[in-house]
This record gives structure tokens, sequence and C-alpha cells, in this order.
């Protein structure tokens, strides 16, 4: 999850080996109340978004790669794959996804990490919740207002297409 999201693959590991030491530490407080993938998701959570501000407040910019992970294809899949892009497509969509990953980065820590979850990690609400802690109604608030934002900051980009 955190190697998707970073530019920095030494960023993505330091903060992996944080998480699992910080896991490892407090395995004992771990109830069983949910389930140990979503105790975990919480604590990387957790440490990425102190990380973030740890940066923004040392005014440093935390590099973010919102790509979604390629996937193998299914050989058994009916889908015909797609053809390269021409020269000119493939600069027109560098330059959407450089936009959309600015805006992105505009965004809180928090209200970046529930778009990602969703948007990414294809989480549903009760898993974003359960792993930041809150409620789904914070969840379905911050996830509307990340949509306001990006909305706002990308308008030209969705007029024009």
């Amino acid at each position: 999850m955190i190697t998707t999201w970073f530019h920095s693959e030494q960023d993505a590991w330091d903060l992996a080996q944080e998480s699992f030491l910080k896991a490892w530490k407090s395995i004992g407080r771990f109830r069983g109340q949910s389930s140990f993938y979503t105790w975990i998701y919480r604590i990387v959570m957790n440490v990425t978004i102190d990380w973030l501000r740890k940066k923004a407040d040392q005014g440093g910019d935390a590099e973010f790669d919102d790509a979604i992970q390629l996937r193998e294809i299914d050989p058994a899949s009916k889908t015909v794959p797609k053809t390269e892009a021409l020269p000119h497509q493939a600069m027109e969509r560098a330059e959407i996804r450089a936009r959309i990953e600015n805006a992105i980065g505009q965004l809180s820590p928090e209200h970046r990490a529930v778009i990602l979850m969703k948007e990414i990690d294809e989480m549903q609400y009760h898993e974003i919740a359960e792993a930041l802690g809150c409620s789904i109604g914070t969840v379905m608030s911050r996830l509307f207002l990340c949509a306001q934002k990006l909305q706002s900051l990308l308008r030209d980009v969705y007029e024009n297409v």
C-alpha cells in the first residue's frame, strides 16, 4: 500500500519499517475487535499521516504516486487490450495526471488518506473508518470535501475534455 503512494522508494521502505516496528511493539494491545488487517492498516496510516505532517511542518513536500498498481491480465478475460496512445495523447494524459497528482498533493494528510484509500486501495467506507479510527460519517464527509476541493482545482481539466 505505502509503496504505491510515494515516488521515493526509500521513504516507502522507511515508513513500512517504522509501521511494522510499531505494530510489533504494540501487538499485546491487539484485542481482536477488528481484523488484524484493519489493525495494521490503521497503524500504517497513522505513521504515514504523522510523517506527512512532520514533513509539511519542516517545509518539505511529500511526493505521492497515485498510480493504480499494475494488475496481471487474466488470460481468460475476453477484454481486448488497449493499443498504445499516440504521442500527443500520451503527453495530454501525462499532463492531466500531473495536474491530478498536484491537486491531491494540496489536500490535507487526512483527506489525502481517505481519497487514496477509497480510489486507489478500493476500500469500502466501513473499512476506511475502521482503519482510520473514525466514523463512516466522517469518511463520507472527508470524501465529499475532497471531491469539492478536487473539482475546484481541476475544473479546467474536466471542462476541456
